[in-house]
């Protein structure tokens, strides 16, 4: 059985030479091919962890580095940041095809053109790592897709910047909520009326600091303000937004338990349910909700943000009440700091799209220097299978040769993934971006190749040393 926190690949992070870096998305597709299928030992550590034995069919994905940060030890950047953590998926120009923003910089399709510094205030959530989530919709109803971004550097809180519509010109950051201690937010709908409310998150308790979320409204400022529960109920780093009960309203999740949505959600009070806790270094953002047993009831998913493991609290409905039982997926990967839902094989269900977030408080925390990953789950009804979309060590480039090549695909994830159609083939492509760059992670579909064929062209077709070895 491969036990895959002890596999080394050092084919990801090859010499940062040009003719390197294009060759290795297609030595990465190689590696995904053959060791993403291989059977996967059981990860324990004492609690009950499952992974269930790999399957045929791999998807294959083919990663393309569009930015990464210039390594230039001599004006303190590296090739491990300052980068963007996060990354936004919209249409910016309104030509049909999908950009990306990611930080202070945005991108657009297909060539992937750069504009740098568009927002104003380029650095409102700090000069590290830009912003600790990112997402878009078009808050003013103008057409336009705008970017909502929050931080806790500098000035802190949540801001929305608005798309003029011009490539090229700035566009004005508006406040949303300013506040200290701010982790995240999740857009999703919460009042029943819009997809573009906001479930705010903070990572620090403060005296008088309820958990809170925000309506859109059709008219300035554009969102309202709505409490959950009582002060410091719920409030721990971590969010999410998933419909636990059933009954078609979705649901505020935390760390510690849910808010249960009423019937009128902008009027009526919320039922605090404290039916978990999870106590792993804190919650990861977000955290997730879907069925993945297939029977009928939702569970939810936790990565530890800031130390080892990944979770599921499966729930269970007997005699008319409600449980939810804690199953540890992953005990010995570090660091799952952000989720992502997605379909990504086409079959109606979704995979669970996570890995490990490169050099969290710039290395300070367990595990971080570990080898770096970005997996997929497929559930299978509860037998959890990982998939490796990209896994490497990082301690072979912290050397003291502070000048010496670096590496050029050592991908992992910062705080915020996306799964969207970027080439318009109909399957759901990954996109990242983390302290080492922002990638797409091309999704083509399962291989055509057959396992067990020699692909290599006749012997005497080229030069080799097989009849010198032989001797």
């Amino acid at each position: 059985m491969l036990k895959l926190n002890f596999l080394s690949v050092n084919l990801l992070s090859l010499n940062g030479s040009n003719t390197m870096s294009r060759l290795i998305p297609f030595i990465l597709v190689v590696f995904l091919t053959v060791a993403a299928t291989s059977p996967v030992a059981q990860t324990g550590g004492g609690r009950n962890s499952t992974i269930g034995p790999a399957r045929s069919g791999e998807l294959v994905f083919v990663p393309v580095k569009i930015d990464g940060p210039k390594h230039d030890p001599a004006n303190h950047t590296f090739w491990f940041g300052p980068f963007a953590e996060c990354s936004s998926v919209l249409d910016i120009n309104g030509d049909g095809k999908l950009d990306i923003a990611a930080g202070r910089n945005y991108y657009i399709a297909p060539n992937w053109t750069k504009y740098s510094n568009y927002r104003d205030g380029a650095a409102t959530n700090g000069p590290d790592v830009d912003d600790n989530f990112e997402g878009t919709m078009d808050v003013n109803n103008d057409g336009r897709m705008d970017v909502i971004s929050s931080g806790w550097m500098l000035k802190q809180g949540i801001y929305w910047y608005e798309n003029p519509g011009k490539l090229g010109a700035k566009w004005k950051s508006h406040a949303i909520h300013e506040a200290t201690g701010v982790e995240g937010l999740v857009i999703g709908n919460l009042s029943g009326k819009s997809d573009k409310d906001l479930l705010v998150n903070y990572f620090a308790r403060q005296p008088g600091r309820s958990l809170i979320w925000m309506e859109h409204i059709n008219r300035p400022p554009w969102f309202k303000e709505h409490k959950l529960g009582p002060e410091q109920v719920g409030v721990s780093h971590g969010g999410g937004i998933g419909d636990l009960n059933g009954d078609g309203r979705n649901d505020a999740i935390t760390a510690m338990g849910w808010f249960e949505a009423p019937s009128r959600p902008t009027e009526d009070k919320w039922t605090w349910h404290p039916d978990w806790k999870f106590q792993s270094g804190g919650a990861s953002h977000p955290i997730v909700a879907t069925d993945a047993t297939g029977d009928g009831l939702t569970d939810v998913f936790i990565g530890s943000a800031h130390q080892y493991g990944l979770a599921m609290y499966e729930q269970k409905l007997e005699n008319g009440k409600r449980t939810f039982t804690e199953r540890w997926i992953e005990t010995e990967f570090p660091t799952f700091h952000t989720i992502k839902l997605a379909d990504l094989d086409g079959d109606g269900k979704v995979e669970i799209i996570t890995g490990k977030q490169i050099l969290a408080h710039n290395g300070g925390d367990v595990g971080g220097f570990e080898p770096t990953f970005l997996f997929y789950y497929t559930t299978h009804g509860g037998d959890f299978q990982r998939h490796i979309l990209s896994y490497n060590h990082l301690l072979p480039y912290f050397t003291d040769h502070k000048d010496g090549p670096p590496p050029s695909f050592v991908i992992g994830t910062g705080m915020k993934l996306n799964a969207e159609d970027m080439d318009g083939d109909g399957k759901k492509d990954i996109i990242v971006a983390c302290r080492t760059g922002l990638y797409i992670f091309f999704n083509k579909g399962p291989s055509s190749k057959k396992r067990g064929t020699n692909y290599m062209p006749a012997r005497d077709s080229y030069p080799d040393n097989i009849d010198w070895i032989r001797r």
